[in-house]
Formats: structure tokens, sequence, C-alpha cells
């Protein structure tokens, strides 16, 4: 397997720009860092994460050199009804695995609900298997997982868990919300409306809710129209019928596929009568025009974010948690706008 130096040999610099290549270290111009970074892909470096961990805590000072294991935390039994993406989850678990073989890590999946464990029998189930580091899924809103944290590092990918406060790495809503937003002004209408549960909104925690009612606001051209939020995970075809016939938007902006056949029930067709774009959209779906969202690069910044803390010795519940917005959406043009 190829070591640091002769990856420096090859790419003509020190083996210290080397491991700032490989660290990411915005000490370096982009540009390098992404040369250094592909020739060792090519190469097949693969570091040690016992040696990066213990260069880490020599650092810092630390002194318990942490295992090499990460789980990615979920509750996709595959089974219909849930509203949480399982695309989205899929992706994101796909990314963070990735990630964490590239830096030397082992990686497993966890279904939370198998059989029937308790919070401490799996906390210590997961710490005899040397896990270190957890990615918590997407899960019910208002979730509460009372695992042993002092012994994990973690990061969640939403706005699901209720308890406790932690690290969170999310793609960034706001920013699929302005692109759509654009769209919307570019093919001349006027009157957009947002259509979405109150569940999908707590997740989110109001970030496409409060982007939509200020993007609206602070465009001239628009006129929007009050956004319709249905109650928990209800799905309300009366106040949906009734809402068109107050309002008559020209175009409606949601996450919801239902709106499909909502629209038809009401004898309009989109594009024809009604525009209709998707604020997240599985890709699978071309005909749907609306956001696409990368769930891989959110699940590889999530897992580059949580490694760092495992180097770090970073464990517990965090005093100040952050949250990591990921700008990986992008305009699938489709054909109902």
């Amino acid at each position: 397997m190829p070591t640091q130096r002769e990856i420096a040999r090859q790419a003509d610099v020190s083996q210290m720009t080397v491991s700032l290549a490989l660290r990411d270290s915005p000490l370096l111009p982009a540009a390098t860092r992404e040369r250094i970074q592909q020739l060792a892909r090519e190469l097949g470096y693969r570091p040690d994460p016992m040696l990066s961990a213990l260069m880490r805590q020599r650092r810092a000072k630390a002194l318990n050199a942490p295992r090499a294991k990460i789980a990615f935390l979920h509750d996709n039994s595959r089974q219909g009804g849930r509203l949480v993406s399982e695309h989205y989850t899929t992706g994101c678990r796909q990314g963070a695995e990735e990630f964490a073989t590239e830096r030397g890590y082992t990686f497993e999946s966890v279904y939370l609900n198998q059989g029937h464990l308790s919070s401490k029998r799996l906390s210590h189930i997961l710490w005899t298997q040397g896990v270190q580091g957890l990615i918590i899924a997407p899960l019910p809103i208002n979730t509460a997982l009372d695992l042993d944290w002092n012994r994990f590092a973690a990061v969640s990918l939403d706005y699901s868990i209720a308890a406790p406060p932690m690290h969170r790495v999310i793609d960034d809503h706001m920013a699929g919300m302005a692109q759509l937003i654009r769209r919307i002004v570019e093919k001349k209408y006027r009157r957009p409306g947002l259509v979405m549960r109150e569940a999908n909104d707590d997740r989110t925690n109001h970030a496409r809710l409060g982007a939509f009612l200020a993007l609206c606001a602070r465009t001239s051209s628009l006129a929007p129209v009050p956004p319709l939020l249905f109650k928990n995970n209800t799905w309300d075809e009366g106040r949906l019928a009734r809402w068109f016939k107050k309002y008559s938007p020209d175009a409606v902006v949601t996450g919801e596929l239902q709106m499909l056949d909502a629209l038809k029930q009401q004898g309009l067709d989109a594009p024809d009568d009604v525009g209709l774009a998707f604020f997240y959209k599985d890709p699978r779906h071309r005909r749907l025009s609306g956001i696409v969202v990368d769930p891989i690069q959110v699940g590889r910044v999530a897992a580059r974010v949580l490694i760092s803390m495992v180097e770090s010795n970073l464990r517990g519940r965090p005093s100040v948690p952050t949250t990591t917005l990921v700008d990986a959406t992008s305009w699938e043009a489709g054909q109902t706008l």
C-alpha cells in the first residue's frame, strides 16, 4: 500500500503538504488539496485510522486513542407509510460509508428497532463492538434517544431528535428553496402557494417555510398566497379544495407526491392549469419539476465531521451544538412547471 512519502514524491510536494491535503486543511489552496487527494485515490492510499487518531491526540495532548468504527443508526424498515425518504437515508448512508472507508474506518448500519433492544443494551453492544462514532439518520419527529452518549461522538442528519441536543449535518433547505423560487419567477408565475405537512416543517426547523415566505415577500413580481400546512402527518383533501377555491394559486410548491392526484381531483393538470414544483423530489421521478438533493454528498460531509470529532476525542453531549449546511442541491426541469 502506498505511503504519504510515495504520494509526495509523485506529486512533487513535501510529505507535510500531502498530510495537510489528506486532512483537507484550509492552509492549502483548494486546487492543491484536490490534486493530491485525487492522486491518493488513484494510488489506492488508505490511512491508518489508529495512527491518525494518535497524531491528533499527540497534538492535542489527549490520552485515549479511539477505535476505528462508525455506526449508521436508522429505522428504515422498508415498510410502507414512512414519511422519511428511504432514498435520502440510503444515499446518506452510502456517502458516509464511502468517506469512512477512504479514511480507513470500518462502517456498520444498525437498525434501531431490531429486537426491541433497550437503549442501555444497544449502547453496550455498540461499545463492545468498537463503535466510536454515530451518524443518526432522519427519524420520526421528536424521537428521544437515551444512549450512553459519553461513550460516543455523534451527528444527526436532521432535526428529528428531540433529545439530547447534538451536532447536525443537513442539506441546505434554504438554498434549495431559493433555486426553486428563481425558477418560479423565470417561468412568469405570480401567485405561488406552498403546501406541506407540519411534520415536514418541523423536520427542517422551518427552513423551507421561512425561505419561501421571505423570498416571496422580497420578490416584487410575486403575490404569494398564504401557505397551506396540514396538521402533523395528516392530508386533508377538503382543506386543499377550499384553499384552491379561495386563493387560486397559479403554481404549487410542495414535497408531497399526493399533490398530483389531488390536482386531478380538482379538475386541474400540471403544468397546463397550474404549475407544480417540488422542493424535494426523488430523482427517479423525472417527470416532476423540482429540487434534487444529492444525499451522498451530505453523508460524506457528515462522516468527515464525525471522524474529526472521533479523532479529537470529542464525545458526549456538546455544550454548544453546531449545524453544518451542505449545499448539494440541483434543479431538474421535469414537465410539471
